[in-house]
């Protein structure tokens, strides 16, 4: 399916006051046809839609897109033989028959063979029921689909440029309908010109996975925004692209609910699709677990993806008023967070770390001499005293550089091992800090941003997409498989 972005900006394309042309381009398999039967699919109710294929079978589509029965197929008007030649918008088109008769279309760009002209019936059957589909609908703003042109364009030996040049100035200019021209050559810059819309669908493999894209290239009379290209896939032969949704977190109070007999032997995330990255029945860890969340390079919109993850693991374990321990630069985002929306009644479980000098029963602070220092087990006790287990240990290496440069290495391992007993601890690491404790880990999830969207993965074999979802007013993880 279109995500909302994408066909919003199509359907704005589509409605303008004037027929439009758009170009669907791209090398063979990268979804062109999928992505336009899908905007098909969601538009058919109340466009009359023209759907000309040159492929040798359409069983195929129509057993992926069964409505497709209940559209005009270009195959099926040749066979009916019922259509008419519209005589009120054809100049473009006598011109083009005109030089068929005279034979002043040269080898390769129309059919003459040993002195004697083709057929005119042979070349037009195609454009024919083009041209009479748009007359009946012609104030009903009709969309017509020619897939592929270059191979209807090779059929009858006419050049690309000539067929589609008829085709925008008698139908779409004219006329006024709306053409999707797919097109599988990747750059005709005459063509694209005179197009009203260029859509390129393409697909690359970037760190080992695939990721295919669609870029809005332009689309005449609509903003595309600063970042016109979205992530989708092609699982089950279906286009399904990505929404970016902002990570908003609610204001006002929100009741929260612990959980029912609540096992004391693991800790649930509270990201009920991060099970899927992680191979999990459920989306719980057992006790003594070290999970690492690895940010490749620098990127805002991965850091606000692992702060959804670890607000909503803090806001899961404290609803069951079991304690966490925050030593990570997050930590003021998680509090900002915590304080407008949940009630101090459980807040009071979330404890943070800074090196300060405030005294407050929730803020331990660090002396930042050494990690080890900072946190004796008899710290750990008196902070989770209150709190019940098994608890969330939280440390971001970028804070620990910040406050013990380079020297905290050995502390954690040591502090790892003694409070993994009682609880998970979960480790944010960036780039060069990873290389040096991935070993801690358990479990490791990636994550990375390309072309605007934050991709995970755990498995190297399989990549999600991150979107967002919201349960009432909170923002929850989503995850679909990237393929």
């Amino acid at each position: 399916m279109l995500n909302d972005a994408l066909l919003g900006l199509l359907q704005e394309f589509f409605n303008q006051s004037y027929g439009s042309s758009l170009i669907i381009k791209g090398k063979p398999g990268a979804g062109k046809t999928t992505f336009v039967l899908e905007y098909l699919d969601k538009v058919r109710e109340k466009t009359p839609i023209f759907y000309l294929t040159t492929r040798f079978s359409e069983d195929p589509l129509l057993s992926m897109f069964p409505w497709l029965n209940e559209v005009t197929l270009g195959s099926r008007a040749r066979e009916r033989n019922t259509v008419e030649m519209s005589e009120s918008f054809r100049g473009n088109f006598k011109i083009l028959e005109k030089m068929i008769e005279e034979g002043k279309l040269s080898q390769g760009t129309g059919r003459k063979a040993s002195g004697l002209m083709m057929n005119i019936e042979e070349l037009l059957p195609e454009l024919n029921s083009l041209y009479s589909f748009v007359d009946i609908n012609i104030n009903k703003s009709p969309l017509i689909v020619v897939d592929s042109i270059e191979a209807l364009a090779e059929k009858y030996e006419i050049n690309t440029q000539l067929l589609f040049t008829i085709i925008q100035k008698d139908l779409v200019e004219s006329s006024g309908a709306n053409i999707i021209l797919i097109m599988e050559q990747f750059d005709n810059s005459t063509m694209e010109y005179y197009a009203n819309g260029v859509v390129t669908t393409s697909y690359n493999i970037i760190n080992g996975f695939l990721y295919r894209t669609v870029i809005l290239e332009k689309l005449r009379g609509v903003s595309i925004g600063s970042n016109p290209i979205y992530i989708f896939s092609l699982e089950g032969g279906r286009f399904q692209s990505f929404n970016r949704i902002p990570i908003v977190y609610p204001k006002s109070r929100i009741q929260l609910k612990p959980g029912e007999n609540p096992n004391k032997l693991s800790v649930p995330l509270g990201n009920k699709d991060l099970a899927k990255v992680l191979d999990l029945e459920n989306d719980s860890l057992p006790i003594g677990s070290v999970i690492v969340l690895h940010r490749k390079g620098f990127s805002t919109a991965v850091d606000k993806y692992v702060n959804l993850i670890k607000n909503n693991l803090v806001k899961r374990t404290i609803a069951d008023s079991r304690g966490v321990i925050d030593v990570s630069s997050g930590s003021n985002d998680t509090s900002r967070v915590l304080m407008g929306a949940i009630d101090p009644e459980f807040t009071k479980y979330y404890i943070t770390a800074e090196k300060s000098e405030r005294s407050s029963p929730y803020i331990i602070n660090l002396s930042g001499s050494s990690l080890a220092d900072d946190f004796p087990q008899e710290v750990i006790d008196f902070y989770t005293s209150n709190a019940n287990s098994p608890y969330v240990f939280i440390f971001s290496t970028d804070f620990l550089s910040f406050i013990y440069h380079s020297k905290f290495y050995g502390d954690l391992s040591s502090i790892i091992n003694n409070v993994r007993s009682s609880g998970i601890v979960v480790i944010i690491a960036d780039d060069e800090e990873y290389k040096r404790i991935f070993h801690f880990a358990n479990y490791v999830i990636h994550f990375e941003e390309n072309f605007g969207y934050v991709t995970l993965y755990s498995d190297p074999s399989t990549l999600y997409v991150g979107t967002v979802d919201y349960d009432g007013n909170w923002p929850e993880l989503k995850l679909s498989v990237e393929v």
